[in-house]
């Protein structure tokens, strides 16, 4: 298997719970469809206008899995923006809470159609799209790290990456580390609608995560390079 790697950064991020109304609450860390909205902008699948999700389809059919790890402490923030409405011609102010100074590391793995797609564009440092997180005010930079062979594992082991529990993972909790869970989308159709769900484990100032059992729906691998190590989850 081969991973590709690259991290991506703002001055913000905003990741939007779908549950939230008067005030916008944004998960930690970007869930799994976020990815894929990521990944197509880079390069060039549109999701097919407001309320689709064409990206889905393409990648699942391209074998896509992917992982995300946390490079930088989670903070949060609250903003009052200004949204317009087009039809009275009038404003609102809405409190969004924001990410601040956001940075993760992608993991993306797939056929050697999809990766040749994605290295060609990482490596030149071109997107078709501009790449954003969350939301089209937050701009991203992105910083390719490379293309990694990738060694399957199981077991007890610690995991840089961010953990996927599904129904059956396990994990262990241990003193001084910060672990926060989240409910993530995994998988949407082409109308957005949320085919599987996933409690997700991460840890809020980058420290690694003990797993003591993977679940089946996931992917346990170990990427080596001349310099590092990680081992990650892929879904």
């Amino acid at each position: 298997m081969k991973v590709l790697v690259f991290d991506i950064s703002s001055d913000y991020a905003h990741f939007r719970k779908p549950y939230t109304t008067t005030s916008a609450l944004t998960y930690s860390v970007p869930p799994r469809t976020a990815v894929v909205g990521l990944l197509g902008n880079i390069i060039g699948i549109q999701s097919g206008g407001f309320g689709k999700s064409e990206q889905s389809s393409y990648f699942e059919s391209s074998g896509l899995k992917t992982g995300v790890r946390v490079m930088s402490p989670i903070g949060k923030t609250t903003f009052n923006l200004k949204y317009l409405h087009t039809k009275s011609g009038g404003s609102i102010l809405v409190p969004v809470e924001c990410l601040v100074s956001p940075k993760y590391r992608i993991y993306a793995s797939g056929d050697s159609e999809l990766l040749s797609a994605l290295r060609g564009k990482l490596e030149n440092h071109e997107t078709y799209f501009t790449p954003c997180l969350g939301i089209s005010e937050f701009i991203a930079s992105i910083d390719y790290i490379g293309e990694f062979g990738a060694e399957e594992m199981n077991g007890e082991v610690s995991i840089d990456s961010i953990v996927y529990l599904f129904d059956d993972g396990e994990i262990r909790f241990e003193s001084g580390i910060n672990l926060f869970r989240e409910t993530h989308a995994i998988n949407m159709d082409s109308e957005r609608r949320v085919l599987q769900y996933s409690e997700v484990v991460y840890e809020s100032n980058c420290n690694k995560i003990s797993l003591l059992k993977s679940p089946v729906k996931a992917s346990l691998v170990k990427l080596r390079s001349s310099n590092t190590e990680e081992v990650i989850m892929l879904v």
